[in-house]
């Protein structure tokens, strides 16, 4: 930002509501000079849009799906091709949804970049996710598809027997889409990718020069190869085994040779989900493997989201990595225990409560 530029930034701040030609009486410039300093402080992402919005500091942004979640859970053990007797709930979902109400209750300023339809079971989700505290201002509502709807079925132990996902939405996120929210994406510290994203929308985030701290989540081992692109982007990648041997196009099964193979790739770090065997951190100073903390899982549902999602809020404690390795595996037993995708009481206190009572 050069010192004229710099003169502008700060007389917006200042006077968000000043028309071009009061901020350059103010300056003592022209209005065409001020005109082409808001031009490039925009294309910088240092003002957002109409208004002369400055963005907020330390600002999250998440791209994914964003559903309506809908949770079967057997009363007993599950019988296939059979009607179990059970409880359904509703609940607000998707990964990256998931991912940003679950920063904002740890108390991080996400914003979530998602498509949800023009129908009623969009208002009601992204009500829900504002009301979780999250900016849900940048979500676009697309006339002609319905909102993603996950339905999952869980065993009387909590654990996912199958699910099926309705969300032929989020590949309308295109890049013309994507593009229109380029000066949030600029003016972000972090972006965090999820690979319900399809694959001509991770391609564009992969040329693109956002100066960010980048985060992606594999998902699933269908969809964690559409992360293939990105790679060399990502300061963080959160995979479990099977992704990452998707992923890599491997059968290796040993998780730090895993975790290495995929630095080979150009990840900075590695979060490597191993299931009950706990969770391992990976990057080039070192290597950290925690056990799990015992639990007493009622859904799986979003667990592996409050897990990243707790990472992000240790490591922006400074912490020590031990100390947010175990912080983010009780964001996953917390949520386990939880019949919804985000846990209601979802805070930091009430996560190093649970930690004491282990």
């Amino acid at each position: 930002m050069t010192e004229i530029e710099s003169r502008v930034f700060d007389a917006v701040k200042r006077h968000p509501m000043a028309s071009q030609q009061q901020l350059a009486d103010m300056l003592g410039m022209s209005r065409e000079s001020i005109a082409g300093h808001i031009m490039r402080l925009t294309r910088q992402g240092l003002i957002l849009g109409k208004g002369y919005i400055v963005p907020e500091q330390d600002n999250i942004v998440v791209v994914g799906g964003s559903n309506l979640d809908i949770h079967g859970k057997s009363s007993a053990t599950l019988l296939p091709h059979d009607s179990n007797p059970g409880n359904v709930a509703q609940s607000p979902g998707g990964v990256g949804r998931n991912i940003a109400e679950n920063l904002a209750r740890l108390g991080l300023n996400a914003s979530l970049v998602s498509i949800a339809g023009l129908d009623a079971s969009g208002d009601w989700m992204l009500e829900q996710t504002r009301l979780a505290g999250v900016n849900t201002q940048h979500v676009i509502r697309h006339p002609d598809y319905p909102t993603s709807t996950y339905l999952a079925v869980n065993d009387h132990q909590g654990q996912l027997v199958a699910a099926i996902a309705d969300m032929h939405i989020i590949d309308a996120l295109d890049e013309p889409l994507l593009s229109s929210k380029s000066p949030l994406f600029h003016a972000s510290q972090y972006i965090l990718i999820e690979a319900n994203l399809s694959c001509n929308a991770i391609d564009w985030f992969s040329k693109q020069d956002f100066q960010a701290f980048w985060v992606a989540d594999a998902v699933s081992a269908t969809k964690a190869p559409r992360l293939r692109s990105v790679l060399p982007k990502l300061d963080l990648l959160k995979v479990n085994q099977d992704e990452a041997r998707a992923l890599l196009g491997s059968t290796e099964d040993n998780p730090q040779r895993l975790a290495q193979a995929l630095q080979a790739k150009g990840v900075s770090a590695v979060l490597l989900s191993l299931g009950s065997q706990g969770l391992l951190y990976q990057d080039d100073e070192q290597s950290l493997l925690v056990p799990c903390y015992s639990a007493s899982p009622i859904s799986d549902t979003g667990a592996g989201d409050a897990l990243l999602a707790g990472f992000m809020y240790a490591q922006s404690q400074s912490w020590p990595r031990q100390q947010q390795l175990e912080f983010s595996l009780a964001c996953a037993g917390m949520t386990l225990e939880s019949q919804h995708a985000n846990h209601p009481n979802f805070t930091p206190h009430n996560i190093q409560e649970w930690i004491k009572a282990r």
